[in-house]
């Protein structure tokens, strides 16, 4: 998710266009009645057989010009002699691309046809769960749909709305008084607000914070939780907004608390990234080891998100 909105941030940025292919292919999706186990294979050594979608198109990439990215593997990038950039990310069966020449575009289409079974969707509208809205002035991405489904799914459509995720300085603990949820609903809970912060950096803290506790979570968790959905109810059509910018610069900014978990009085580090004004890559995470100063605290914080950038 960070390289596609780096790439969506970039596209704006140049005035390109993104379109989008999706390779044509049959999935098995259904319920089971019965317990199903499957034979591993061994050495998945595989010749001559295009249902592998990932790797041919990884193939015929390579055979094409097209250079890898040793940092993204689902990204690839070629230079022509005059010039002219094209870049390709590929997640599974979906594809889009963009660059400086549409020229390209209808060649790259073609091939693409010839050698797979491919849907032209043209401009990219929806890939992997985000809406994606390309306008004159820019390219707006949200997941208002699937936040839907979210308040639709754990009953909060009915629920008034609050202005933000969580209160300031809210603590919470393992040890935490109240009935216990059950933990299956909760993953379930906490594991699709963690997908909503692919658009919705707001909520990410809250959402790390919360989900400290998936493994015995208690009906003080769960009302945390719960805020945090009813601040989506009121912010149901809010996104991220790219377009260009004067300054289109990478920045970054971090910042970190001191022995905020009360449990096991570990820091927690946040940083942002930014091209130009507008945000690319987010992280709030609970330190690995328990700091002995501020100071110490802000040194783990800072290297974290220099190693990020590099």
């Amino acid at each position: 998710m960070e390289m596609i909105r780096l790439l969506i941030s970039l596209a704006t940025q140049m005035k390109w266009k993104i379109h989008q292919l999706d390779v044509k292919s049959a999935f098995l999706n259904g319920y089971f009645e019965e317990e199903v186990y499957v034979e591993q294979p061994l050495g998945f050594v595989v010749k001559n057989y295009k249902d592998e979608v990932l790797r041919c198109i990884d193939k015929y990439f390579q055979d094409n010009g097209f250079t890898h990215c040793l940092h993204e593997y689902a990204l690839y990038l070629k230079v022509h002699t005059n010039g002219d950039i094209f870049l390709v990310c590929l997640y599974v069966d979906n594809l889009i691309f963009t660059g400086n020449n549409p020229s390209l575009f209808k060649a790259f289409k073609k091939d693409m046809s010839r050698e797979f079974e491919m849907t032209d969707v043209e401009l990219m509208s929806y890939y992997l769960g985000l809406e994606v809205k390309q306008m004159k002035d820019g390219i707006f991405i949200s997941q208002e749909s699937y936040t839907n489904e979210i308040l639709k799914k754990f009953n909060i459509l009915d629920c008034n709305p609050v202005n933000i995720p969580m209160e300031s300085g809210t603590k919470l603990s393992k040890f935490n008084e109240g009935e216990k949820v059950d933990p299956t609903f909760f993953k379930s809970l906490v594991g699709s607000l963690r997908y909503l912060t692919c658009t919705r950096p707001t909520i990410l803290f809250a959402v790390g914070v919360v989900s400290r506790f998936m493994e015995a979570p208690t009906s003080t968790h769960l009302k945390v939780t719960r805020k945090i959905l009813r601040y989506l109810k009121g912010t149901i059509d809010f996104g991220l907004f790219y377009s260009s910018f004067n300054d289109f610069n990478l920045k970054g900014f971090c910042d970190s608390d001191d022995a905020g978990d009360i449990d096991d009085r570990k820091s927690t580090t946040c940083f942002l990234f930014f091209l130009g004004d507008y945000v690319i890559s987010w992280s709030s995470k609970k330190q690995s080891i328990v700091t002995l100063s501020t100071c110490e605290a802000e040194y783990i914080a800072a290297t974290s998100c220099t190693c990020h950038a590099i």
